[in-house]
């Protein structure tokens, strides 16, 4: 009876979590692109430009990892003065001027060389520019804008543990080949979902620029 009860519970809670993501997610807008060509989870993607708010960290992956997602979300909550033109939008409520803006999904990491380091983007909410948006006020945080990009991706769920990543990296660029299409830059780890989202419901993508 105690193996049925548990068993339930666990149950009741993997759907809980489930919904919450769905929901979390319906109000998370992804960053918009057309699909040029596609091959079961196997796509190329046109993004047009985008503004992307940047931090890299150093350390133990999950450390660094944990780092820049928490500086990154601190400009997006709050840690941030408008600029002297911008007039406040309707997203920035706050009496003293802190700009509270949405977050968007995928949020994307990439390692950068052998030493350990990460770079995160997040990417601004599309209605912004960089005149509206308001200033980092942590240094460390880069805002700029991306060019138009011709990107291919392969999704895949489940862990978003870097073996996983580095595993799909290789299915893909054995694609890549087989189409002969040529990567352009390193490539990067995209993640679409709140940390609680159940890990068979999880959307990753391992992302090449083209």
């Amino acid at each position: 009876m105690r193996r049925g009860i548990l068993l339930t519970i666990g149950v009741v809670s993997m759907l809980t979590a489930a919904v919450l993501s769905t929901r979390a997610e319906a109000r998370t807008r992804e960053i918009p692109y057309q699909v040029k060509e596609t091959d079961h989870s196997f796509e190329v993607r046109e993004y047009g430009p985008r503004i992307v708010a940047e931090v890299e960290a150093a350390g133990e992956r999950e450390k660094a990892l944990n780092d820049a997602f928490s500086t990154l979300a601190g400009f997006l909550f709050g840690k941030n003065s408008p600029q002297a033109t911008a007039a406040l939008t309707k997203s920035i409520s706050d009496s003293d001027g802190k700009a509270k803006l949405s977050m968007t999904a995928p949020v994307t990491t990439q390692s950068i060389g052998a030493g350990g380091k990460i770079r995160m983007r997040f990417f601004m909410p599309p209605e912004y520019t960089m005149d509206s948006l308001p200033i980092p006020d942590d240094k460390r945080v880069k805002v700029f804008e991306l060019p138009a990009q011709r990107i291919a991706v392969l999704r895949f769920s489940g862990s978003a543990r870097k073996s996983n990543f580095d595993r799909h990296l290789e299915t893909l660029r054995k694609i890549l080949e087989s189409k002969g299409l040529t990567p352009t830059d390193d490539p990067y780890e995209a993640y679409y979902n709140p940390p609680f989202t159940p890990i068979f419901l999880k959307r990753n993508e391992i992302c090449v620029p083209l």
